[in-house]
Order: C-alpha cells, then structure tokens, then sequence
C-alpha cells in the first residue's frame, strides 16, 4: 500500500461510477478520505504508515502530493484519463471517497484553507508551492 495506490484506488473508484475526477479532485479527494480514515480508526498505525509513504505539502490550492501531482499534471484541468485498478483494502473508504467527489472541488479547496495546518503555513508559500510536509497528526487535527 502506498499514496501511489490510494491515488489508483480512488482514480478507480470514481471512475466506476461513471464520473470523472480531476488532479486537483484527486489530491482534496486523497486528503479528506484520509482524514475520515484517521478520525474514524479505519486502519491500524502499521496500515497508516504503509499508506502514507509521501507526506502531503502545503501548496497554494491546499495539500498535495508532489510525485501524483506529477504523474497527473498532463492532464491539466482536464479529468484524468487513465484506468487505474483499487486496492481490496481500501474500499472501506469507497462511500466517502464518492461522497467526496460529489463535492464542489473549490468547496474542497476552501474546506482545506480553513484547516488550521494549511494557515498557519500559507506564508511559506513561495508561487504555488512550499515544501511544508503534513503529518499524519497535522492531518486529523487539521
């Protein structure tokens, strides 16, 4: 299990409910589906740590995974494109990461500018980017 994964899964997810899912989508998706797994004790600390192999930045539309963001970022604003397969383990996420997806992705973007983690590191913003790392209790404490 790894980000890589979890980004896969929810790529897939989505996909088979016939909608799309944009980088930006994915990288809020990524980030508020992991929180509920935190604040609702989805996983045990060995399953946390598998999954979240690369932190999360704090970067000008909230979270991000720079290496998705990377591997996404061909796809622009455009809904990614790809078929991406899901990970048995993950699916007890599946209702909120549909929930998620139904969500205005900017009301996604203010919901994690709200968090206290992202404001209190917005100065070290340098254009869209900072390399500020979330940890897993930035993340649940927001």
């Amino acid at each position: 299990m790894s980000m890589d994964n979890f980004a896969k899964h929810i790529i897939s997810v989505v996909h088979n409910k016939d909608q799309e899912i944009t980088n930006l989508q994915l990288q809020k998706i990524m980030y508020f589906s992991l929180k509920f797994a935190l604040k609702n004790n989805l996983f045990t600390q060995q399953q946390l740590q598998d999954i979240y192999d690369e932190p999360f930045l704090v970067w000008r539309y909230g979270p991000v995974v720079k290496n998705i963001y990377e591997k996404y970022k061909i796809y622009g604003s455009d809904p990614i494109t790809e078929n991406d397969t899901q990970s048995p383990e993950l699916n007890v996420l599946n209702s909120e990461i549909i929930k998620l997806s139904n969500e205005d992705v900017f009301d996604l973007v203010d919901k994690s500018h709200s968090e206290h983690y992202w404001k209190a590191n917005e100065n070290k913003i340098v254009g869209w980017r900072s390399n500020v790392a979330y940890s897993l209790g930035d993340i649940i404490n927001g």
